[in-house]
C-alpha cells in the first residue's frame, strides 16, 4: 500500500499547485482514500495493541510519536522559509503566537473554517486536524461496540451535506460528522466479515450519486462530486490493497509518503521566496516534487525513524502489560 499512499501525496500536492483532471480537484480524491487507510490502520492498530479502556491513553501517545515529529520539523522549517523569504504576505501575517500555537495543537487546523486557526503556514496541515479527530473516537468506538451507530449518524449529516441542504464542503468533506463512515468503512474491512462486507459494499451508491452529479440531477456543489469518486475508487483499491504481500519498495515509498504530503508547500514557498511564481506549469511541478522526495527521504531517516523506535517499544510494552494481567488472572 506504500506505493499508493505516496502517489495520493503526490495527486494532493499536484492538486495544490492548481491542476485539474477533466475539471476535477485530484486532492479531495485523494485525501478520502487517505481516510479509507487510516481507517483501516487504525483498527488494525488497536486491535493488535490497545483494545482496552485503560490503553487509550497509549494509543494517543502512539498516534503522536507518529504525527508530530515530521509535522513538527516541516511547520519550522515552513516558519522559517515565510519568515525571512516572504516578508509582507498573507502568509507571513499568520506567524503570531495565537495561529502558531493552534498549528501545534493541530487539532484546531480541522476547524480552521469557523476561524479556530489560520491555514497558510502549513496548509496540508488542514486535512492532520480532522485525522486527529478521528484518533481522538476511534478507540471508544471499537471498544465499546459503537462503530455502527456512529457509521449510521455519519450518513445523516452527508447526504444532507451532498445535497447541498447544509454546507457541502464543510459537512461533506472537512468535518469529522460527515466523514466518519468513510474512516468506518476502512474499519470495517480490516476483518471483512459479512456485516463490514455489506457496509463497504454498500457505500459504492457513491458512484451512483457521482453518476447523478455529472447528470446534473445533483447539484455540483464543492467537492461533492471529487467526494463521491474518492469513496467509489477508494473502496476496491483499499480492500485489494490490503490483499498484497510485503516489499521493501513498497514499504520505502510509503514511508517517504508523510513527507511529501506536508513538506511540498514548503518546497514551494522556498521556490517562490527565490522568484516569484504565478503559474505551475509541469516542470515546475516536477521541480516541486523532486525536491519533495529528497527532502522526504531525509526527513524520515533523520527525524522520523528515531521516532519510530519509541512507538515500538511503547507498543511492546502494552503487549506485555496484557500477558502480566493473563498471568495474573490465571494464577488467581
Amino acid at each position: 500500500m506504500g506505493a499508493y499512499r505516496l502517489l495520493l501525496a503526490v495527486l494532493v500536492a499536484v492538486s495544490h499547485m492548481g491542476k485539474l483532471f477533466m475539471g476535477f480537484n485530484p486532492g479531495v480524491v485523494a485525501v478520502i482514500s487517505f481516510l479509507w487507510i487510516s481507517g483501516f490502520v487504525m483498527t488494525s492498530l488497536i486491535e493488535r495493541n490497545y483494545k482496552a479502556p485503560e490503553k487509550i491513553g497509549r494509543f494517543y501517545l502512539d498516534r503522536a510519536l507518529r504525527l508530530y515529529p515530521q509535522f513538527l520539523f516541516y511547520f519550522i522549517a515552513s516558519c522559517t522559509v515565510i519568515y525571512f523569504l516572504l516578508p509582507g504576505t498573507p502568509q507571513w501575517a499568520e506567524l503570531t503566537f495565537r495561529n502558531i500555537a493552534a498549528n501545534l495543537a493541530i487539532v484546531p487546523l480541522g476547524f480552521y473554517m469557523f476561524g479556530a486557526s489560520g491555514t497558510w503556514i502549513l496548509p496540508p496541515a488542514c486535512s492532520l486536524g480532522l485525522e486527529m479527530c478521528f484518533y481522538l473516537v476511534i478507540p471508544f468506538l471499537l471498544i465499546y461496540r459503537a462503530r455502527g451507530v456512529a457509521f449510521a449518524l455519519s450518513i445523516a449529516v452527508f447526504i444532507p451535506a451532498c445535497l447541498g441542504i447544509i454546507n457541502t464542503d464543510y459537512y461533506g468533506f472537512r468535518l469529522l460528522p460527515g466523514v466518519l463512515f468513510i474512516f468506518l468503512c476502512g474499519s470495517y474491512l480490516y476483518k471483512p466479515q459479512a456485516k463490514g462486507l455489506v457496509i463497504a459494499a454498500g457505500t459504492a451508491v457513491a458512484a451512483l450519486i457521482f453518476v447523478a452529479i455529472m447528470a446534473g440531477w445533483i447539484e455540483r456543489r464543492p467537492s461533492n462530486a471529487e467526494v463521491a469518486a474518492g469513496i467509489a475508487l477508494g473502496i476496491p483499491a483499499v480492500y485489494w490493497l490490503t490483499k498484497l504481500k510485503f516489499h521493501r519498495i513498497d514499504e520505502f515509498l510509503g514511508n517517504i509518503s508523510y513527507g511529501v504530503f506536508l513538506n511540498h508547500f514548503v518546497v514551494i514557498y522556498f521556490l517562490h521566496g527565490l522568484w516569484p511564481i504565478t503559474y505551475f506549469d509541469w516542470h515546475k511541478v516536477a521541480t516541486v516534487l523532486v525536491l519533495s522526495f529528497l527532502l522526504s527521504a531525509v526527513s524520515y531517516y533523520c527525524v522520523e525513524r528515531p521516532a519510530l523506535t519509541l512507538r515500538h517499544a511503547l507498543r511492546a510494552g502494552s503487549k506485555d502489560r496484557v500477558r502480566e494481567v493473563r498471568e495474573g488472572e490465571a494464577t488467581a
